[in-house]
């Protein structure tokens, strides 16, 4: 479980990594450019979060809860940019990875 966990934590760092990509491709820099970076931020720091949570794994009770509200609140926030504002490819590839990453800190266990 712990290599599908940490494949799943650089994929998740990975589409943060992506998601920025297409960000500064924007001819303008606007605001919602900005909101676009930060949200491309919030998974990559997201996806850091699971990779120290890994390299503790599993000891770290107070990184484990962060963890598991991370994913999940990242999970629940992909789930309603698909249903209200972008129902697009990448949406269904977040929740796909988050909620994986959901599963895999909640299923860590303390020693």
């Amino acid at each position: 479980m712990k290599t599908s966990y940490k494949i799943t934590a650089c994929s998740a760092i990975l589409l943060g990594i992506i998601h920025q990509t297409f960000a500064f491709g924007a001819s303008k820099f606007t605001e919602n450019t900005l909101w676009f970076i930060g949200s491309g931020f919030a998974i990559i720091f997201a996806g850091f979060l699971n990779v120290a949570l890994i390299k503790t794994y599993p000891q770290d009770s107070l990184l484990r809860t962060l963890c598991i509200i991370a994913n999940l609140t990242t999970t629940i926030l992909f789930v309603v940019a698909l249903l209200t504002v972008l129902p697009e490819p990448q949406v269904f590839v977040g929740i796909g990875i988050f909620a994986l990453l959901t599963v895999f800190s909640i299923l860590a266990k303390d020693k």
